[in-house]
């Protein structure tokens, strides 16, 4: 039986869900989102995107509300886990995978700045998108756990509340 949590997560999903992914579709540039202050396209995306990073970045710190039940990459996530597959469990080490890659994209999109979406074609991209799903039938939120830059700078901004708190 689905329980009223997995079905308010379904109802979520497919409202938030074309918010997220409309601009991957859309967008004329590869990368999304990254861009929008040079397109010539004007969305709303574009325009809303500082207010929706701030908006899913302090509705984390309450205990992680926007991942746990509002996020449309974690609920397909949570459904992948109904399928009978064997897991594997990640390394302790590598939650620490997730700063990593996030500086790594950090520093080379502040490097190469309007060459980035050239660098990293459309195919190769979706390529890695791909690839992601389907890790996430083996383990646990595989996206959420290594990639997600919401995630990643939710945990940054609790290790700094932490820091201050205990000064």
């Amino acid at each position: 039986m689905i329980s009223k949590i997995k079905i308010v997560k379904i109802i979520l999903l497919v409202v938030l869900g074309p918010l997220l992914f409309y601009p991957f579709v859309f967008c004329p540039f590869r990368l999304p989102y990254l861009y929008c202050s040079i397109c010539y396209l004007k969305c709303p995306w574009g325009r809303l995107r500082w207010f929706l990073l701030l908006g899913m970045l302090g509705l984390n710190l309450k205990r992680r509300f926007y991942c746990s039940s509002l996020c449309p990459c974690g609920t397909i996530q949570d459904l992948q886990q109904g399928i009978k597959i064997k897991k594997f469990i990640l390394p302790s080490w590598g939650h620490w995978v997730r700063f990593f890659i996030f500086g790594l994209v950090f520093l080379f999109i502040l490097a190469t700045r309007e060459y980035f979406s050239f660098i990293i074609g459309g195919y190769i991209f979706w390529f890695l998108i791909g690839l992601i799903f389907v890790l996430s039938f083996f383990s646990h939120r595989f996206w959420c756990l290594i990639f997600c830059p919401i995630g990643t700078l939710t945990d940054i901004m609790l290790r700094i509340k932490r820091w201050f708190r205990r000064r």
